[in-house]
C-alpha cells in the first residue's frame, strides 16, 4: 500500500482575494462594523500590494509558496563575503516599503510607472493586523476612509496595469 500525497495547494489569488476583501471591508463600512471595515481594509491592500508585485514588478513564489523579490533582500556577512537572500513580503506596513523599493527603481517607464503614484505616501504607517482585536473606538472615519480608498487605489492600479498589459508572468 502506498501513502496518499495531498495536492499541492493553488498558488495564491492574490487580486481576486484583495478585491474580496475590499467588498467585505465596504459592507462592513456601511453597516458600522468599524473593526472589520477597517481589518479588511488592510488585508484588501496587503493583497493589492502583492498582486502588483507578482503580476507586475517581478516578485515570485519560492518554495514556501511565499511571495518574494531578490530586489528586496536581506544581506548578511561582513564585507568580501556578503550574501544576499530574497525577503519574503510579510504584511502591512512593512508590506508597502516593499512595494516603493521595487515600484521606485522602475519609475523610469513601464510597470513601475504606473505605481509609483501609489508609493509616496504609506496610508498604512500605523496600521496592524493585531488591531483587529481593537474596540473599535480609535478607529475614526478618517481612518477608516483612507485604508479604504488606499485599497481601492491599489486594485484600480492593477486593473489599469492589466488593460495595459504590463504583466510580468501569464
Amino acid at each position: 500500500m502506498t501513502a496518499s500525497t495531498s495536492p499541492a495547494p493553488p498558488p495564491p489569488a492574490f487580486a481576486a482575494a484583495s478585491r474580496n476583501h475590499y467588498r467585505a471591508a465596504a459592507l462592513a463600512a456601511e453597516r458600522g462594523l468599524r473593526t472589520s471595515a477597517d481589518h479588511l481594509a488592510g488585508l484588501a491592500a496587503e493583497c493589492g500590494i502583492k498582486a502588483i508585485l507578482a503580476d507586475f514588478l517581478g516578485s515570485r513564489l519560492n518554495t514556501r509558496n511565499r511571495l518574494e523579490n531578490a530586489e528586496v533582500a536581506t544581506v548578511k556577512g561582513a564585507p568580501g563575503n556578503r550574501t544576499r537572500k530574497p525577503q519574503e513580503h510579510g504584511h502591512l506596513p512593512e508590506l508597502w516599503e516593499h512595494l516603493t523599493a521595487v515600484a521606485h527603481r522602475r519609475r523610469g517607464g513601464g510597470a513601475g510607472a504606473l505605481f509609483t503614484q501609489l508609493i509616496w505616501n504609506n496610508p498604512f504607517a500605523g496600521w496592524d493586523v493585531g488591531d483587529r482585536y481593537c474596540d473599535g473606538t480609535a478607529l475614526t472615519d478618517a481612518v477608516i476612509d483612507r485604508h479604504l480608498k488606499a485599497a481601492y487605489d491599489l486594485i484600480a492600479a492593477h486593473e489599469q496595469a492589466s488593460i495595459l498589459g504590463t504583466r510580468t508572468r501569464t
